[in-house]
């Protein structure tokens, strides 16, 4: 895969305000991919809207890094959980006619 279509984990840290270390941790957690080119990381830019969001939790609600795979995990379930009651109301609504 060609570097220039990936974003440098350094420059997505300086502009989000964050450590290397954070990404990497995520990383380690297996919550974000990344990509190791000649000594430098990347992320795929599939990954920025996920990556995003761990750096939302982790600084606006101050989630630790550690924590964040129990947030995940708890925000998966819930929006299965909203799906599913989003197709059982569309069901219902089949059966009031």
């Amino acid at each position: 895969m060609q570097p220039n279509h990936l974003i440098p984990v350094r420059e997505f840290c300086v502009h989000h305000h964050v450590e290397t270390t954070f990404v990497q941790l995520l990383a380690q957690q297996g919550l974000v991919d990344t990509v190791a080119i000649e000594q430098a990381i990347y992320v795929e830019p599939e990954q920025l809207p996920r990556l995003e969001k761990f750096v939302r939790l982790h600084q606006d609600l101050a989630i630790h890094p550690d924590d964040l795979d129990v947030v995940n995990d708890l925000l998966d379930r819930l929006e299965g959980l909203q799906h599913e009651v989003a197709r059982l109301q569309n069901r219902l609504v089949f059966y009031e006619r």
